[in-house]
């Protein structure tokens, strides 16, 4: 009897097993098949710049001024691409890599998707920050901005494979940008006195980089622990499915099926951010949030956070690109008690425009406002009442229940009813994604403008690429309390 049980349980295992490989196979290839009446690829698809830093190097390039080195050899490779390429662009057309173009970040005498130094008067701590997927240094320009003008050392780092062109991201590992950060970090340190503050702020996957730097520096001492962590939409998890693009990504190297590598095929006209999107950047982010969740759990249940770092964080509460609710379950309840704060960007309520948001939402904000560990401050930032665009900041101090109130100088722009994963590092007036970018003529195209009626399925890009807000009508917030954290620190030195 317990044979013939085991028999059954065995063949009733092999029949799911098989079930669920049929199915996704099946999934897999009809995905496949669809991609190819897709958009062709392109050579920023499929060439590769050979100079680009990785980890197999940190025995060779263990400096900034070596890594810098070596960055000048990947745009020079860059520039020889796209000449060699440029006759087959279509002239006029909005292309980041035809020369001419508004798109093109090549401007005489700056490029800023390339890694920047800012240099104060006087030195009186540094930052690091680090940017996101796809993303290039210039993300965080304008906080570079804010630090330097509170005399910090600036280092805004350009990661391993952006900035340059989408197929590198097919190719590169999370243990790049990780090495990366280490070389960053060092100099950032070397910049600065011991008892001046070192601080490392991270935006989407920069944040998985900047809490894994700062997690590993608790036990390496040759490595100096941040003294403060700053995250801006940060990735602590992604959609579980992303395990998964290894399939396609596998399947992409037949030559038949190589669009399949890619999740999204798109023209490049952003001048600092790529709009394609290879298997192989969502597969590393998913790659190193796991790796970051199970240290913080570990780490936590072992009782080694508690050298932690204060961690202060921005989040909207809508963000399709990452898991909010995983910023609060699996970092923040998981900190001790070091002066950590989670902020928490609502969604606008103008308009009874709050009856129609999903419910996980107003979950998630039900839960932040009323079931945390109380070892953290909470921060909402939310509409003032229910038809009012002005906004105030409701505060909960840690182990203090319940929230004070303070109006803020700002407003929700008409027609916007949530901020998003891409708006919090880009003030409204940005020249390229702000919403309220000068009329004048500038440099580049004001993309953060861009509203496009017509009819959907019309175009081949998606009405969400057109559609999501790029700059955050609370940016100033945002630099009002990071400015506030220096200057604590400052009369605290």
């Amino acid at each position: 009897m317990i044979r013939k049980t085991a028999r059954l349980l065995l063949r009733a295992t092999i029949f799911v097993v098989s079930s669920f490989l049929l199915v996704a196979v099946t999934l897999i290839l009809a995905r496949a098949f669809s991609l190819r009446s897709g958009p062709d690829l392109q050579w920023w698809h499929s060439e590769e710049i050979s100079a680009e830093f990785n980890s197999n190097e940190t025995q060779v390039i263990t400096t900034l001024d070596q890594y810098l080195a070596r960055e000048d050899l990947v745009f020079d490779e860059l520039q020889t691409l796209v000449r060699g390429n440029a006759a087959t662009l279509e002239p006029r057309r909005l292309n980041r890599y035809r020369p001419g173009s508004k798109s093109n970040p090549d401007k005489p005498g700056q490029n800023l998707n390339r890694s920047m130094q800012l240099y104060p008067d006087i030195a009186r701590g540094g930052v690091l920050l680090l940017h996101g997927m796809t993303d290039s240094p210039y993300s965080l320009r304008h906080l570079a901005s804010l630090f330097l003008a509170n005399g910090f050392y600036v280092l805004n780092l350009r990661m391993p494979g952006h900035g340059t062109i989408p197929a590198e991201l097919d190719r590169l590992q999370w243990q790049d940008w990780l090495a990366a950060v280490e070389i960053g970090a060092r100099h950032v340190s070397s910049q600065i006195g011991p008892e001046q503050p070192f601080y490392v702020l991270g935006y989407s996957n920069g944040g998985s980089l900047a809490l894994k730097y700062s997690l590993d520096s608790l036990s390496k001492e040759e490595s100096r622990t941040p003294d403060r962590v700053f995250l801006l939409s940060p990735m602590i998890a992604v959609d579980p499915m992303a395990r998964f693009s290894r399939w396609f990504n596998w399947l992409g190297h037949i030559d038949y099926f190589e669009q399949s590598r890619w999740l999204d095929i798109y023209p490049e006209y952003d001048p600092h951010k790529y709009n394609s999107f290879p298997m192989n950047a969502g597969l590393q982010s998913y790659k190193l949030t796991t790796t970051v969740k199970e240290q913080i759990q570990g780490m936590a249940t072992r009782g080694e956070l508690r050298l932690m770092p204060p961690v202060l964080t921005f989040q909207s509460l809508v963000d399709k690109t990452v898991k909010t609710s995983a910023v609060m379950d699996d970092l923040f309840e998981k900190l001790p008690e070091n002066g950590s704060e989670l902020i928490l960007f609502d969604v606008n309520y103008i308009r009874d425009l709050g009856q129609y948001v999903m419910p996980e939402h107003k979950r998630l904000l039900s839960r932040v406002m009323n079931e945390g560990s109380g070892k953290y401050a909470v921060t909402v930032v939310t509409n003032r009442s229910e038809n009012d665009p002005m906004v105030a900041e409701l505060r909960q101090a840690a182990g203090v229940p319940g929230f004070v109130s303070r109006n803020l100088p700002y407003s929700w722009p008409g027609d916007v009813y949530s901020l998003t994963h891409v708006a919090l590092p880009f003030p409204l007036h940005d020249e390229v994604y702000g919403l309220e970018a000068l009329d004048m003529d500038s440099k580049y195209p004001h993309l953060g403008r861009v509203q496009i009626l017509g009819e959907s399925g019309a175009l081949i890009l998606p009405p969400a690429l057109l559609q999501r807000l790029r700059s955050n009508p609370f940016y100033g917030y945002v630099e009002e309390r990071l400015e506030s954290v220096i200057q604590t620190d400052k009369k605290g030195g």
